[in-house]
């Protein structure tokens, strides 16, 4: 049996989790998962009020006063806090000890932190994985492969995806990750550059490759698209709906069960280092490089 916790319960992401793990009626999505506890920042009303909706969901009745309270009770942790600052905070000493982690988007809210944090992967080969629902997308799937297979025609793509531009998350950083993920695994982290404009309502961006560029929109429904030269392109509209996040459970229950997480951690923390030089790049207006470290 894994004994799992969830750190930061203002997130849906957490009440969703609590529910499939421990449902209020019995129910569970993976029988050798047991939810011990969650933790909510008890000085925060928006953590209270996440503590209040996994209890309608949830048969796990155990509130830590403190992230680190489960280090010596929990086989692996799921770090569901809204703000991204956090992310490290809440993974550093379950990391430490070598308890597999999932970590929500934004991975982090800094490149900093997200250095740190794969350095601390790293040195003490702690399983992890997590990041943005959409990576899981059949929609998002299907371009990757296409891509991978006309590599050498491909001229560029373009993606849309929801924004909140002011929160107290961290403002853009606090949903950008869906759109940075996509535009990363479909066509990889080998981004030279970025450019961007701030408006109204969003953001638009032009993020350069070797030979070909991939334009973007912060602030409309999620869309992905690839395109060839002449007529030839592919493209679609994609909708999450309900379920969601079961594959991002999946994919935590699989890192459980083989001990293995990502395998490139280049790539689990590449979308930080893009919306970062994206909010750069429209706050001073300029053409910022991107250049994500080999860990």
């Amino acid at each position: 049996m894994f004994k799992v916790a969830i750190l930061g319960t203002e997130n849906s992401h957490a009440w969703h989790f609590a529910g499939a793990l421990k449902g209020i009626n019995g129910g569970k999505l993976f029988e050798d998962i047991d939810l011990i506890g969650v933790y909510g920042d008890p000085s925060a009303e928006d953590a209270q009020k996440g503590n209040a909706e996994i209890l309608k969901v949830s048969a796990c009745h155990q509130f830590a006063a403190h992230y680190n309270d489960f280090l010596d009770k929990v086989d692996a942790v799921l770090v569901t806090a809204r703000h991204g600052k956090n992310h490290l905070k809440y993974a550093k000493s379950y990391i430490e000890k070598g308890i597999p982690v999932w970590i929500d988007k934004p991975i982090t809210a800094s490149t900093e932190d997200a250095l740190t944090l794969a350095r601390l992967i790293k040195t003490y080969r702690t399983p992890v994985c997590g990041g943005s629902s959409l990576s899981y997308a059949q929609e998002i799937q299907k371009l990757a492969q296409y891509v991978k297979e006309n590599k050498s025609s491909v001229l560029g793509g373009h993606f849309t995806a929801p924004i909140s531009m002011e929160n107290e998350y961290g403002g853009f950083w606090f949903y950008s990750q869906h759109l940075a993920q996509m535009i990363i695994e479909v066509f990889g982290t080998d981004i030279k550059s970025v450019s961007a404009q701030k408006q109204d309502k969003g953001v638009h961006a032009v993020y350069r490759y070797d030979g070909f560029c991939v334009t973007a929109f912060y602030g409309t429904g999620y869309t992905a698209a690839v395109y060839q030269g002449g007529y030839d392109a592919v493209s679609y509209t994609i909708i999450l709906g309900n379920n969601y996040f079961l594959p991002e459970l999946h994919a935590f229950y699989q890192m459980l069960k083989t001990g293995k997480g990502v395998s490139s951690l280049k790539d689990f923390i590449a979308p930080v280092y893009l919306i970062e030089a994206t909010i750069t790049a429209f706050e001073e207006n300029r053409e910022v490089d991107i250049c994500i470290p080999e860990i």
